[in-house]
C-alpha cells in the first residue's frame, strides 16, 4: 500500500485547523470546537510483558511528545480526542534489564471518530536470585495454652507444625506474594489481627511474619441436685465431692453449684448416705464441664422405713417342763409362740427401744431374771432377748410311748427324730417304729421332726400328751410320702450393666436348688450398699446354715412370658446383716447363656424389697 508522507498529512492537518478557526458566513455562530468534534479519534496502547524480574513500576506512553499516560507492565491506556491522522507514539521508562520488541516507537494513523490500536511486547530477563525464604514466628500468651501447637499453611498447600512460642522457615519460595494461614488454635484462645496474613518474599532475601495468640482460661461450672423420697430420710443430709477434693453439704432435696472448674471430665460422688437410703445408679458420676457453661448431674436417693429384728431365746430346765411352751409379746402387741427350750424372731420392728414379755409359764416354772425385758434393736440388724425358764417336779414319773406309721413311696431312708418339751429329751425313730421316754407325769409337747419335704404328718404336729403319774400312755404319727419328682434349677449371672463393684446398679447371683428342697442361693446387690461400704448379700445354704431353708419348689412361673419355662422357689435366707428373711425367688430358662433372654427377680415381702431384670451376662438352666 502506498504511504500518505507525513509532511502532507500534517499540512492537510494544519489546514483543517485554519479552516476551523474561520466563520461560515451561512453559520455565524458555529464554534471551532465543535467544528474539530469530528476531525479526532482515539488511541489505545497495550503492554504485555514476559520473563522475570518484571519492571516493578511499569511503564511510561508519550504520544506527539506532548501527551504522557503510565502504563502496567501488562495494561493498556487510552488517549481520547486526538486529531484524525498521524501519531507519534513512545514507551519509555523500560528497565535495563528488558527488551522492546519492533522498538520503542511507533506510529499509528487515527481515523476520524474511530480508536487505533498500537501494542508494545516487553521481554524480561533475570537480574538476579529469584526466590526468597520466610520465616514465621509465634508468640503465645495466657492460661491453658494450646498443648500440641499450631499448624501454619503456606498457599493453601504447604503445611507445617510450629509451636505455641517457635518458629519455622519455608526456604526457596518464589519471589513475590503469598498467603500464611495460621490453624489449630485452640477455642480458648484468639490470633492478634486474624489468622492469615499475605507477605511478599523478595528475591534472594528472607521476608518475616509473626502471629501473636492470646488463650484464657477454660473453666465451667456445675451444678449438683439431689432428690430424696420414702421415709427416715437422712436428717443432716449428704455431701458432694468433685474429683476427691472439693466438697460441699447439699440438702437430701436441694441443689448446690461448684464454679471455676476446669473445662474436662470431673468425678462426683455422693457421700454421707444413711444405711437405710439406697441411690439410683450408685453414688458416682462422671460429668463433663463445658468452656464458660454449666454442666449438671443428679442424684435420686430413695429411703425405707429404718427396721431391725429382734430374736428370743427361751432356756428351761427342771422338771414338768409346760408341754405347750410360752407366748412371746413385743410392746403388748405382736406375739409369737415359743418353745420352752427354742428362739423366735421378730422382724421389721422399729429401730429403738422394745419390752419383751414372757408368759403362759405353767404354774411349776418362774422366769430368772427381769420380765419383761427391755431391748433395743439396732437399725438394719438383729437384737437378742433371753429368759431362763426353771420349772420344779410336780408329782411321780410315768412312761410315754410314741409310734410312727409311714405310708406312700420315697420314704425317709434315715426316719425320724421324737422330740419332747422342745429338746428336753428326744430320739430316733423309723419310719415304721416305737420309742419309749420315762419322766414327769403331766402334759407334754411330743413333735416328729426331720420328716422328709415329700412326706406329711396327719393330725396336729406337735401334740400334747397327758403322761400319767406311774402310768404310762401313747401317741402314734401317721406319715404319709408322695413320689418324688425330679426338679432342679442352676444359675450365674449378673442383672444390671458396668461391673459388679460397689455403688453401681448390678445384682449377682449363684444357685443350685433341687425340686426336693436342698441346694444353696447367693445373691448380692451392688447398688444397696451397707455402712462401710459393704454390698447387701442374702445366702441360703442350709448344708452350713441349718437355720436356712428351701420352703417351696415350683415348676412353673406367671414371671415368664411362658411359664412352663418358670421357677418360682420360696426360702428364708441370712443377710449380711445377720438376719432371716423369707423371698420368693421366681427365674426364666428363656434363652442359651449369654442371649439376653434369661429373666431374674427376688422379693423379700418384710421389706418390701424387689430386684428384677434380663440377665446380661451369665445363665439360667431349667432340668
Amino acid at each position: 500500500m502506498r504511504r500518505t508522507p507525513v509532511n502532507v498529512i500534517a499540512s492537510l492537518s494544519l489546514a483543517l485547523l485554519a479552516a476551523a478557526g474561520c466563520r461560515d458566513a451561512a453559520a455565524p455562530d458555529q464554534k471551532p470546537s465543535a467544528l474539530l468534534g469530528g476531525l479526532t479519534g482515539d488511541l489505545t496502547v497495550t503492554t504485555a510483558t514476559t520473563g522475570s524480574s518484571l519492571d516493578p513500576d511499569g511503564y511510561t506512553i508519550t504520544v506527539d511528545l506532548l501527551q504522557t499516560k503510565a502504563a502496567g507492565t501488562d495494561g493498556s491506556v487510552t488517549f481520547s480526542g486526538l486529531l484524525a491522522g498521524p501519531h507519534v507514539v513512545t514507551i519509555g521508562g523500560v528497565a535495563g534489564n528488558c527488551t522492546v520488541s519492533g522498538g520503542t516507537t511507533r506510529t499509528a494513523l487515527v481515523p476520524l471518530g474511530g480508536t487505533v490500536h498500537v501494542d508494545f511486547s516487553v521481554s524480561c530477563a533475570p537480574t538476579g536470585p529469584q526466590t526468597g525464604d520466610l520465616n514465621v514466628t509465634t508468640a503465645t500468651s495466657g492460661s491453658n495454652v494450646d498443648a500440641d501447637g499450631y499448624t501454619v499453611t503456606l498457599d493453601g498447600n504447604t503445611s507445617r507444625t510450629i509451636g505455641t512460642n517457635g518458629s519455622v522457615t519455608f526456604s526457596g519460595l518464589p519471589s513475590g506474594n503469598h498467603t500464611v494461614v495460621l490453624s489449630g488454635v485452640a477455642g480458648n484462645c484468639s490470633v492478634s489481627g486474624g489468622t492469615s496474613r499475605t507477605v511478599t518474599v523478595p528475591s534472594g532475601g528472607t521476608a518475616s511474619i509473626s502471629f501473636a495468640v492470646s488463650c484464657v482460661a477454660q473453666s465451667g461450672n456445675l451444678t449438683v441436685t439431689t432428690s430424696t423420697t420414702g421415709s427416715n430420710l437422712d436428717p443432716d443430709g449428704y455431701t458432694v465431692t468433685v474429683d476427691g477434693g472439693a466438697s460441699q453439704a447439699i440438702a437430701t432435696n436441694g441443689s448446690v453449684t461448684f464454679s471455676g472448674l476446669s473445662a474436662s471430665s470431673h468425678t462426683v460422688v455422693l457421700s454421707g448416705v444413711a444405711g437405710n437410703c439406697s441411690v439410683s445408679g450408685g453414688t458416682s458420676r462422671t460429668v463433663t464441664v463445658p468452656s464458660g457453661g454449666t454442666a449438671s448431674t443428679s442424684f435420686a436417693v430413695s429411703c425405707v422405713a429404718q427396721s431391725g429384728n429382734l430374736t428370743v431365746t427361751t432356756s428351761t430346765t427342771g422338771s414338768n417342763l409346760d408341754p405347750d411352751g410360752y407366748t412371746v409379746t413385743v410392746d403388748g402387741g405382736a406375739s409369737q409362740a415359743i418353745a420352752t427350750n427354742g428362739s423366735v424372731t421378730f422382724t421389721g420392728l422399729s429401730a429403738g427401744s422394745h419390752s419383751v414379755a414372757l408368759s403362759g409359764l405353767a404354774a411349776n416354772c418362774t422366769v430368772s431374771g427381769s420380765n419383761p425385758q427391755t431391748v433395743t434393736v439396732p437399725t438394719g440388724g438383729t437384737a437378742s432377748a433371753s429368759f431362763a425358764v426353771g420349772c420344779a417336779a410336780a408329782g411321780g414319773d410315768g412312761t410315754l410311748t410314741v409310734t410312727t406309721s409311714t405310708t406312700g413311696s420315697n420314704l425317709d431312708p434315715d426316719g425320724y427324730t421324737v422330740v419332747v418339751d422342745g429338746g428336753a429329751a428326744s430320739q430316733p425313730i423309723a419310719t415304721n417304729g416305737s420309742v419309749t421316754f420315762t419322766g414327769p407325769a403331766g402334759d407334754h409337747t411330743i413333735a416328729l421332726s426331720g420328716v422328709a419335704a415329700n412326706c406329711t404328718v396327719s393330725g396336729a404336729n406337735p401334740r400334747t400328751v397327758t403322761v400319767p403319774a406311774d402310768g404310762s400312755t401313747s401317741t402314734t404319727f401317721a406319715v404319709s410320702c408322695a413320689a418324688v419328682s425330679a426338679g432342679r434349677v442352676t444359675g450365674q449371672g449378673q442383672v444390671g450393666t458396668g461391673s459388679p463393684t460397689p455403688g453401681n446398679n448390678v445384682q449377682t447371683f449363684d444357685f443350685d436348688i433341687r425340686a426336693d428342697l436342698t441346694g444353696r442361693f447367693t445373691g448380692t446387690d451392688y447398688g444397696d450398699l451397707h455402712p462401710g461400704g459393704v454390698p447387701a448379700t442374702l445366702t441360703t445354704d442350709p448344708a452350713s446354715d441349718p437355720a436356712t431353708s428351701f420352703t417351696a419348689f415350683r415348676s412353673s412361673s406367671s414371671v415368664c412370658s411362658d411359664p412352663s419355662r418358670g421357677v418360682e422357689i420360696d426360702g428364708v435366707g441370712r443377710e449380711d446383716t445377720g438376719g432371716l428373711v423369707s423371698y420368693t425367688l421366681s427365674v426364666c430358662d428363656n434363652g442359651p447363656a449369654g442371649s439376653g433372654a434369661d429373666y431374674f427377680d427376688i422379693f423379700i415381702p418384710s421389706e418390701g424389697f424387689r430386684r428384677s431384670g434380663a440377665v446380661t451376662s451369665g445363665d439360667i438352666v431349667k432340668s
